[in-house]
């Protein structure tokens, strides 16, 4: 009784379909048929033209003005394609949340915003900046030596020309005014004007110069549309950055007065040459803050007297316990209050674009809903990779309301449900049940067995003795020798390991199916640590040097963690935040290049062997035989752009960074310090905003699970949902032919079910989560954003009729409603809950410089339209 419900009401939605769609692409083969489809498509006039629908130097333009109720077919399709084209951009700009101002002015500025939002030029421009950067390579001082200066000087050109192309470009289609508005396109534009001077400078000369410029080469990187992740993850530094100065404000007021009385306490001892004088004071309790030269600091003093580690005790307390903690709960507080804050003003945003994409795809006919068919040209341009079968599913999906046209309500959720993959769900009948009797009993114990908790605790006890055993044989070898013998080979134990895992491999893979196996990422990585241990030992064969793959075994004790939900959480925390955390090293990066050039201009012409004779760092830096042990800190250079990078690690690790600080002080004089100790001023603030951005992220992990404890999700890093599809449905997806493969292969669910179900899935990213999070605060949010918005009484978002939400998470989906809310199948709400107060659109002196005009209610074109 419940399938034929669930059947008669998704045909329902099915005619619903076909009478909207066939009307437009269906032949007429009688004239009443024509005269109809002439009558529907002369109603299917857009409601709105955006501006790259319309110029108005050309008479389509002025016949639109002229002509109020019936226009040309062929005008009527090209400014749909155009009206689809723009609703794209509007929901790209709302997803990358780009500004609306950079919206294309006209249709003349159209094609060079394509060609600049292309992922062909995306690449060139991406090209160019990693070509520029990587010059540094061959420049002086150089990794590389030999490169003549005119060659890498002609390859730097060549780099800025292909970065001179978009910047004109993005000119081309912003306009000189919204261009000059726009600060990281002033910053990039004036960066390169120096920088071409730079190079032809460097060319007319033939010689190389003192070319500080080239640390600013990453601003072309950043820059990069590809790197958005990491432009997001900057600007939260510098948000944060105000409050860290008021720390480190008091910081160095403290720091100055314990300097002051540090020198009045202890410059009097002769044997005391940290607080000398002043400035040696400031930088001694400076380093004393990263703990470097404690307590080497404080002996000369303490050997005086015993009181005077008093002074250094209530340093520390003060400035590195007290003031360095308080930095890093303020980073954390106020980074927390930035990740709230863009979720909410990128939750607006897309709202936004939403509502302008709207505006486009609907007819002046129907100006509150969309219809598959406009829906499906949205769909062309947004996602052109989109087949005829997913987009149905998208928009049956949207459709809550199964009335086969979108209200506005409904297209808000078009992002996460644009986000689904899409694929025939899987019968829940194992993959063997076909097989013949022998075989299939057989892998029905095999499931049983693989399914049982017990086996699993079988093989968590074999990791654990393999590492054990690992682990003893490691240190009895150590023990026997100084050296690891050259004869090692796999032993038998560590074969019958290998053999194990295998088989385990092999049950599971049989009992569950690969598809199941695979869906698992810790099955994935059992399974790449199997096959890299069976190669090893194959290799071992050939090369002693093999051996060492097996050590690889004892990883799979990573597993043994995901028995405790807090280790589970931890590992998901890292998986959904592994994005962010590739920006933050990336963000680690460009500041190690910027530092590392400037290194190399200010210090790789020094020496540093034997560089610092009597002074008080000579012995680190001695090169001769007098001594066994050699510190070996002359390696400490800058000398190309690799070393800078391996010295400036070093310098963050803050162990005796002093000491390379003293060296080049030695050879260079006392300013050099300022390169050391803005450094690291620099790192400590990126270090602090990684911290309290990994920080953040667990502990909104934490709030999240005592937030949703009601919620009881079997898959937490998916979400899923299920669509049916009748046979009419998908002869309509797929064409008339009866014999057409997808319906063959589904034609056995179709006579015994009569729909077949798709199932969407996507991945449970920390959008989903922040989603879940504040879902009591995004209402009010919403409501907050539309009111702030002037109505616009010309195109209202009626209701379609009524229906139930339901509050649930968002992975117990299960499938879409055939028909309004009566069914038995309910469905909640796939993203974010709707508004409580419909949302009006603007009028045409608000709306942002998308559109040329709305129709006034006599058909006449407003073209009224805001200065950009």
């Amino acid at each position: 009784m419940e399938e034929g419900e669930v059947r008669r009401r998704t045909e329902s939605f099915a005619s619903l379909f076909l009478s909207t769609e066939d009307t437009h692409s269906s032949h007429a083969t009688t004239s009443h048929s024509s005269t109809e489809e002439r009558d529907s498509f002369s109603s299917d006039v857009p409601n709105e033209y955006g501006n790259t629908s319309l110029d108005s130097d050309t008479s389509e333009y002025r016949e639109l003005q002229e002509h109020t109720s019936i226009q040309p077919q062929p005008c009527i399709a090209s400014s749909w394609e155009m009206n689809y084209h723009e609703a794209a951009i509007f929901l790209e700009e709302g997803e990358n949340n780009d500004k609306f101002n950079s919206h294309p002015r006209d249709r003349d500025a159209l094609p060079a915003y394509l060609v600049t939002h292309n992922h062909w030029f995306y690449s060139l421009d991406l090209f160019a900046a990693l070509l520029l950067m990587s010059l540094a390579v061959i420049e002086q001082p150089a990794v590389f030596q030999g490169v003549p200066v005119g060659v890498h000087a002609s390859i730097e050109l060549f780099g800025l020309f292909l970065v001179g192309i978009s910047i004109v470009m993005q000119l081309r289609w912003l306009g000189p005014r919204t261009f000059l508005q726009h600060k990281r396109s002033v910053v990039k534009s004036f960066t390169w004007v120096v920088m071409i001077v730079d190079a032809i400078i460097v060319i007319v000369r033939r010689k190389t110069h003192f070319r500080v410029t080239r640390a600013l080469r990453p601003i072309f990187f950043v820059d990069s549309r590809y790197l958005g992740g990491v432009r997001r993850f900057l600007r939260q530094i510098l948000q944060s950055v105000p409050p860290i100065l008021e720390v480190l404000g008091i910081l160095f007021f403290i720091l100055i007065i314990f300097t002051t009385l540090g020198f009045y306490l202890f410059s009097n001892n002769p044997r005391d040459p940290y607080f000398s004088t002043f400035g040696q004071g400031f930088v001694s309790l400076y380093v004393l803050l990263t703990t470097a030269n404690y307590p080497d600091v404080m002996m000369p003093a303490y050997a005086q007297s015993h009181w005077s580690a008093a002074f250094f005790i209530a340093f520390l307390a003060i400035n590195l316990y007290f003031l360095m903690n308080l930095m890093l709960a303020v980073v954390f507080v106020v980074f927390s209050d930035i990740e709230k804050e863009k979720f909410r003003k990128l939750l607006v945003h897309k709202r936004r674009a939403c509502q302008f994409a709207f505006r486009l795809l609907v007819t002046r006919s129907q100006p509150t809903h969309i219809p598959f068919r406009h829906f499906r040209g949205l769909l062309k341009f947004f996602r052109p990779r989109t087949s005829q079968r997913d987009a149905y599913l998208i928009f049956k999906a949207l459709n809550q309301s199964q009335s086969g046209l979108l209200s506005l309500e409904e297209f808000y959720k078009v992002y996460e449900v644009c986000g689904f993959k899409w694929k025939p769900e899987r019968s829940p009948d194992p993959w063997f049940v076909n097989l013949p009797t022998p075989f299939r009993s057989c892998c029905f114990l095999i499931r049983r067995l693989v399914t049982i908790k017990w086996f699993d605790m079988f093989v968590y006890c074999v990791i654990v003795v393999n590492a054990m055993t690992l682990l003893v044989n490691t240190i009895i070898i150590s023990s026997q020798s100084s050296s690891l013998p050259a004869d090692l080979h796999v032993t038998w134990d560590q074969l019958l390991c290998v053999s194990f895992y295998g088989v385990e491999a092999t049950l599971k893979i049989i009992g569950l199916g690969l598809m199941d196996y695979l869906s698992s990422g810790w099955n994935i990585f059992d399974l790449t640590i199997t096959i890299l241990a069976a190669l090893g030992i194959i290799a071992e064969q050939f090369a002693n040097s093999f051996f060492y793959v097996i050590i690889l075994r004892p990883l799979r004790l990573l597993r043994l963690f995901r028995m405790r939900k807090r280790y589970r959480d931890v590992f998901q925390t890292l998986q959904i935040l592994l994005p962010r955390i590739s920006s933050a090293i990336v963000i680690i990066i460009i500041t190690y290049y910027f530092f590392a050039i400037i290194g190399m201009e200010v210090f790789s012409q020094y020496d540093m062997k034997n560089c610092c004779v009597n002074t008080t760092v000579e012995q680190f830096y001695r090169y001769d035989n007098t001594t066994f042990y050699l510190d070996y800190y002359y390696l400490n250079n800058f000398d190309n752009i690799f070393i800078a990078g391996v010295t400036l690690f070093e310098l963050t690790i803050v162990n005796n960074w002093f000491i390379i600080m003293e060296g080049y002080v030695a050879v260079t004089s006392d300013w050099s310090r300022l390169y050391f100790m803005i450094f690291y001023l620099v790192m400590m603030v990126v270090m602090s905003v990684v911290v309290a951005f990994i920080l953040e992220a667990f502990t909104f992990r934490m709030e999240y699970n005592q937030t949703t404890q009601e919620d009881q999700d079997e898959d937490e890093e998916k979400i899923r949902i299920i669509v049916p599809l009748t046979k009419e449905e998908l002869r309509m997806i797929y064409g008339t032919n009866i014999d057409a493969p997808p319906l063959q292969q589904h034609a056995t669910t179709l006579q015994t079910e009569g729909v077949v179900r798709y199932e969407g899935v996507r991945k449970r990213t920390r959008v989903v989560l922040q989603q879940r999070m504040y879902r009591d605060e995004i209402p009010s949010w919403l409501e907050e954003a539309d009111r702030e918005q002037p109505n616009n009484p010309s195109l209202l978002t009626t209701p379609v009729g009524p229906h139930v939400v339901i509050q649930q998470p968002e992975s117990t989906i299960t499938s879409i409603p055939a028909q309004g809310a009566a069914g038995n199948i309910s469905t909640p709400p796939i993203s974010t809950p709707p508004s409580s107060t419909p949302v009006d659109h603007l009028t045409s002196q608000q709306t942002p410089p998308s559109f040329m005009g709305s129709f006034n209610q006599n058909g006449s074109v407003n073209s009224q339209k805001e200065d950009t």
